[in-house]
């Protein structure tokens, strides 16, 4: 390798700083300062205009809006809550309703049915019915099989058939008791549930009535009011109008009781002529 050889890559040379001097730094400054006073005077013109009486109106202007957008909003929230209420209630109305209906019918006709013996009825084994684990097996009507399970009673029952009727009939009423008691609690709770859920659609039919007499009261105080202002800013006859009129009317006046006295006087005179004139043709005569 020649060591003579130049290095392809030379170093990057250093850009010369610029010397600023006094007089450019002041100038830089001075630029600086005015840009700065131009925002603040912006700032301040900004702020002034804001505080004018338009600014003033149209916020509050915005305001009311605003306002009544947001009472808007929360009146259209309010109606679909009362609506998914109503909806509801009514729902779990329809649906206690239904199960009360059913629990009552297996209240009284489930004890009937252990009167009665079943073909699917294991009757030599009594104690069967101690083995079962809870009530819905004992209110459990007998599966659909082929055969099919039939219900019947024996004209004369054996001891064992006996003791085994007797054992069901005390359980399933047990059960059914049982039962119809567990959902009368369930029944109370949803009447309770039922009439909250009522309160409060009347709650809000209510409220709605309220603010939709407020709102014709409002409207009806407006209309007053715009026609007050229509009235008040009708043109009214001016001071110096009525002046006029009044000076007109005892110059009116005045020349009246002129022409009455000049036709007062031409009478007087027209007599004293007629007098005089009779006088002298009486002296002729």
């Amino acid at each position: 390798m020649d060591t003579g050889q130049e290095p392809d890559s030379q170093p990057a040379r250093k850009r010369p700083r610029i010397d600023l001097g006094v007089g450019e730094r002041k100038r830089g400054k001075s630029m600086f300062g005015i840009v700065l006073g131009t925002l603040n005077k912006a700032k301040i013109e900004d702020k002034e205009r804001n505080a004018s009486e338009a600014a003033k109106k149209r916020q509050m202007i915005d305001q009311r809006l605003q306002a009544k957008l947001r009472k808007e909003t929360d009146s259209v929230r309010r109606s679909e809550e009362a609506k998914k209420d109503r909806n509801a209630a009514n729902r779990k109305e329809e649906e206690l309703q239904l199960k009360d209906s059913i629990y009552k019918l297996r209240r009284t006709h489930l004890p009937l049915y252990s009167h009665f013996l079943c073909t699917s009825d294991d009757v030599q084994s009594i104690d069967s019915m101690e083995d079962q684990p809870s009530s819905i097996t004992l209110l459990a009507l007998p599966t659909r099989s082929h055969p099919p399970p039939l219900f019947y009673l024996p004209a004369i029952l054996t001891a064992s058939q006996e003791a085994f009727l007797e054992k069901r009939k005390f359980k399933v009423k047990e059960a059914a008791e049982s039962e119809w008691s567990t959902f009368r609690g369930e029944r109370t709770a949803g009447i309770d549930e039922i009439k909250e859920l009522r309160l409060r659609v009347a709650e809000e039919d209510a409220r709605r009535k309220k603010e939709k007499k407020d709102e014709t009261e409002a409207d009806e105080k407006i209309h007053v009011n715009k026609d007050e202002e229509m009235t008040s800013d009708e043109p009214k006859p001016s001071e110096s109008k009525v002046e006029e009129r009044d000076s007109k009317t005892e110059e009116k006046t005045e020349e009246r009781e002129s022409k009455t006295e000049e036709m007062e006087v031409d009478v007087g005179t027209k007599e004293e002529s007629g007098m005089r004139a009779d006088d002298e043709d009486a002296v002729e005569y």
